[in-house]
């Protein structure tokens, strides 16, 4: 899988807005920005991908403005879009904004139940 490039983790960086709701982090080994659980903010490659909801993504997909997150080809993630780094760094901010007000507003990811603990030996 492709690594981001310096410029592309810049750009991620200058735009993810400072919250302390924000969780920094890695997905597919990519950094990454979570909200309650939830992936809202992030790189992919030479891209950056935000969370903004089925609604909006359709809008943005209409409008030219960004493109669809195809994280393995033919496997859309839906309420996700896919913007280049070299936008306008106001969009780039804006649009991280944007991703964590909607994102926040989901639920919180349920965690990973705690393995149980080991059966005392007999």
């Amino acid at each position: 899988m492709e690594r981001p490039t310096p410029a592309t983790v810049a750009a991620y960086e200058a735009a993810l807005p400072a919250d302390p709701r924000v969780v920094r982090s890695q997905m597919f080994g990519h950094p990454c920005a979570f909200v309650n659980g939830n992936m809202f903010f992030g790189t992919f490659a030479q891209s950056l991908v935000a969370r903004v909801g089925e609604a909006r993504t359709a809008s943005l997909l209409a409008e030219g403005a960004a493109e669809a997150f195809e994280p393995m080809p033919g496997r859309p993630w839906r309420d996700y879009v896919r913007v280049g780094p070299e936008r306008p760094p106001g969009d780039l901010v804006a649009l991280a904004r944007e991703a964590l007000a909607h994102t926040a507003a989901l639920p919180p990811k349920a965690t990973k139940a705690a393995k149980a603990a080991p059966k005392a030996a007999r």
